[in-house]
C-alpha cells in the first residue's frame, strides 16, 4: 500500500502523513477538574454565588481562564457540577448514640464541620434565579437531608425509642424543610441554638409521642445518672 493510500484508510488527507492523521489531542488533566471545583466550593461559601466568578475561580485554582471554559462554558454548569461532586453525609457517618436527640445533633455538627450550611447560603442568589441549579440544590440540601434523617429515625425505631404508629416519612421531612426556610427566606443563620430548640420542641415530641417538657425531664435525669 502507497503512504498515500495508507493515509486515505486512516482518513488522513491525501497530502498528509499517516502518523500526522493519528496524532492524539492533549489528554484532559483530570487532576485539574478536582481544583477547579474545589476553588469554586471555597468561593461560594466565602463570597456567595454573585461574587464566584469564572475568572476568580480561575486565579484560586491557579488555572488559565480558558481552561475553566472549556470545562464548564457558564457558571451555572460549574456551579451544578460544584454540588453534584460536594460530598453527602451518609448514615454511617451518624454515630448511633442510642438517643435521637444526639443522633440527630451528630448531624448538625457534622453539617457544620463540612460547611455544608455554608455552601448553602452562598447558594441562595442562583436557587432564586436559576432553575438547573435549584433542582440538584433541592436534591443535595432537602431531599438528601430528609433521607438521611429517615434513616436515623428507622434506627431509633428498631431500637424502640419512637412511638408506635408514628409516620416516620413526615418527620423526617420536617427538620430540612424547617432548615431551609429559615436559610432560603428567612435568610438567619442555622446555629446551634436552632438546631436544639428545633429537635427538643419539635422532633422529639414527633417522633416519641412524649411532650417536650416530658423529654426535657427525662434527659435531665439521664444528665444525672451519669
Amino acid at each position: 500500500m502507497t503512504a498515500r493510500e495508507d493515509a486515505a484508510a486512516v482518513g488522513a488527507p491525501a497530502g498528509g502523513t499517516a502518523s500526522a492523521a493519528r496524532r492524539p489531542g492533549r489528554r484532559r488533566d483530570e487532576s485539574k477538574d478536582e481544583v477547579i471545583l474545589a476553588a469554586a466550593r471555597e468561593l461560594l461559601i466565602e463570597r456567595g454565588y454573585d461574587g464566584m466568578t469564572m475568572d476568580a475561580v480561575a486565579e484560586r485554582a491557579g488555572a488559565g481562564k480558558s481552561t475553566v471554559y472549556r470545562r464548564w462554558p457558564s457558571k451555572v454548569q460549574l456551579t451544578v457540577d460544584c454540588l453534584l461532586c460536594a460530598k453527602q453525609m451518609t448514615i454511617d457517618e451518624v454515630p448511633d448514640t442510642g438517643s435521637i436527640r444526639d443522633d440527630l445533633l451528630s448531624i448538625f455538627v457534622r453539617a457544620t464541620r463540612m460547611k455544608s450550611d455554608d455552601l448553602m447560603t452562598g447558594l441562595l442568589t442562583a436557587v432564586r434565579e436559576e432553575p438547573e441549579v435549584r433542582e440538584v440544590f433541592h436534591e443535595q440540601f432537602v431531599a438528601g437531608r430528609v433521607r438521611l434523617a429517615r434513616e436515623v429515625l428507622e434506627r431509633a425505631r428498631l431500637r424502640g425509642d419512637t412511638a408506635p404508629g408514628v409516620d416516620l416519612d413526615m418527620v423526617a421531612a420536617v427538620a430540612p424543610a424547617m432548615a431551609h426556610y429559615r436559610k432560603v427566606v428567612a435568610h438567619r443563620p442555622m446555629d446551634a441554638e436552632f438546631a436544639e430548640r428545633l429537635i427538643d420542641t419539635i422532633i422529639l415530641p414527633l417522633a416519641t409521642g412524649r411532650p417536650a417538657d416530658a423529654a426535657a425531664d427525662e434527659r435531665a435525669l439521664l444528665t444525672d445518672a451519669r
